[in-house]
């Protein structure tokens, strides 16, 4: 069976594999008996590791960072400021949201639970997509399928 990723206020249907912005993956999803699960690696805008989940585990989290939550089910990680670097919650069986911080190259991408504030300052909501089991691009403008040669559909 599919799921679905709500991620910032973004509905991607149809089991999306995973999500990049020009070319770098930000995480890759995937479905298990449990649920479907994230499997990411955060970095900061200097290149540095802060956090890696791999299938909804948390394997490394800097220690200038709180792991809040470290169920399977619910990860919820923040800074000092109590600002979310990361929080992936499985809703039911086939939903997954997915909000953070994700350091690409020299900027920062923000995903709250409300948009997607790309690095244009342009935010993204209410967008509704089916991945067809695809990877997905993140556009300025839009959320589009990705191809599989990293081409733009």
């Amino acid at each position: 069976m599919s799921y679905t990723l709500l991620f910032g206020n973004n509905f991607i249907l149809g089991s999306p594999k995973c999500i990049k912005i020009h070319d770098t993956v930000l995480f890759c999803l995937g479905k298990n008996k449990l649920g479907p699960y994230i499997s990411t690696v955060i970095h900061d805008t200097s290149g540095a590791i802060l956090v890696k989940v791999d299938s909804n585990r948390c394997t490394y989290c800097q220690e200038k960072l709180i792991n809040k939550s470290k169920e399977p089910e619910h990860i919820l990680i923040t800074n000092a400021h109590g600002e979310n670097i990361l929080e992936s919650r499985m809703l039911d069986e086939n939903t997954i949201l997915v909000s953070g911080i994700f350091g690409v190259q020299q900027f920062m991408l923000v995903a709250t639970q409300n948009y997607i504030v790309m690095p244009s300052g342009k935010k993204l909501m209410h967008g509704r997509i089916d991945a067809h089991n695809s990877d997905i691009s993140l556009m300025d403008d839009r959320i589009q399928l990705a191809r599989k040669d990293g081409s733009k559909i």
